[in-house]
């Protein structure tokens, strides 16, 4: 009875689902509030934020654009400025990532926006000692986690954010779309959902139960997730993917004659492999996306999104436990075949 259940139930589903996803994470029930993607979550901060004129947003030039995107509309809204911290790609470098996000904090720097992953770059940032950099500064940080969960061991309480949005639908085999926000006890009361309907007098994250008629399947299906997951061990498919992964770039790096250029230390289970000399697409927007139309309408092999930099296009590979070594090895021949 759809009627029964939207009108009488759903809100109580909703409230279980949350404190499930927060078990999943070692997060106190009640902490944690279901939105539709990690976007959604990042955005409720951001207009939660009470800037003054002058007043600046700290992002970096990694940022999601989607994200970048709302940042710059909060900032026009609020006349507040934006910093953007700059992070060296090739060639990445922890320590970098660090020192650019403490060089750009100024007296004026009132929130700080950081991926635990990058999306376009694939990086696993130093988010432990970027966080804490900002908090020595006095600002608090909100957390871009789209990519982490599933992907990596994920402990939010230890990275000691303010914030932290998170996607499902990625790395945690929960259908698209469901992500969720989770914000630090004295970092709550201001939230609100985007869509603001019948909870809104509620404190969170009981706001965010109701935001209008909607099909509530993909957040339903979340522990049926988790019990898949479960019946190969989170800590064991982690495992399988950086092994993967780790095979993957010495394959595309061997027969594509290129270097593997991001360490160890900042990479999951996706990265970036420089595509080889001698490709007939410029590295240019079009031409990265004439590569990945090409290699799917031609090959059925989706890489999604490369990146064109510094006279060169960027393949984004990814591993999952569906993934193989051939998977692999048939991307670097239909590359190949290109040129």
């Amino acid at each position: 009875n759809p009627v029964d259940f939207l009108a009488h139930r759903i809100r109580a589903a909703w409230h279980q689902v949350a404190d499930k996803i927060a078990g999943r994470f070692a997060l106190e029930p009640g902490s944690m509030a279901i939105v539709d993607n990690a976007t959604d979550g990042i955005e409720a901060v951001l207009r939660a934020q009470c800037l003054k004129e002058g007043d600046e947003i700290l992002t970096t030039s990694m940022t999601y654009g989607a994200v970048a995107m709302a940042v710059q509309h909060i900032a026009e809204k609020q006349r507040a400025k934006i910093t953007v911290a700059e992070l060296r790609f090739p060639n990445p470098d922890p320590q970098q990532c660090i020192d650019a996000v403490a060089r750009a904090i100024t007296t004026r720097t009132k929130v700080a926006i950081l991926d635990h992953i990058t999306s376009a770059t694939a990086l696993l940032m130093p988010l432990k000692e970027m966080i804490a950099v900002c908090h020595n500064r006095g600002v608090p940080v909100l957390v871009d986690g789209a990519h982490a969960p599933g992907q990596i061991a994920l402990d939010i309480s230890d990275l000691n954010s303010d914030w932290y949005a998170g996607n499902l639908h990625k790395w945690y085999f929960v259908p698209r779309g469901c992500g969720f926000l989770w914000a630090a006890s004295g970092k709550q009361d201001e939230l609100m959902p985007n869509v603001l309907s019948w909870d809104i007098g509620q404190p969170f994250p009981s706001n965010f139960a109701w935001t209008g008629t909607r099909d509530p399947s993909n957040w339903l299906a979340a522990p049926a997730a988790f019990d898949f997951i479960d019946r190969f061990g989170e800590s064991a498919i982690r495992q399988h993917n950086q092994v993967l992964i780790h095979d993957a770039i010495g394959i595309l790096a061997d027969m594509w004659k290129v270097p593997a250029t991001t360490p160890e230390a900042m990479t999951a289970a996706m990265t970036l492999v420089p595509a080889p000399d001698g490709m007939p697409y410029a590295a240019t927007d079009e031409g990265r996306a004439h590569l990945e139309a090409h290699l799917q309408n031609q090959h059925k092999i989706v890489v999604n999104p490369t990146l064109a930099h510094e006279g060169r296009i960027w393949v984004r590979i990814t591993a999952q436990i569906y993934n193989c070594l051939e998977d692999y090895q048939k991307l670097g021949k239909a590359v190949l075949a290109l040129r």
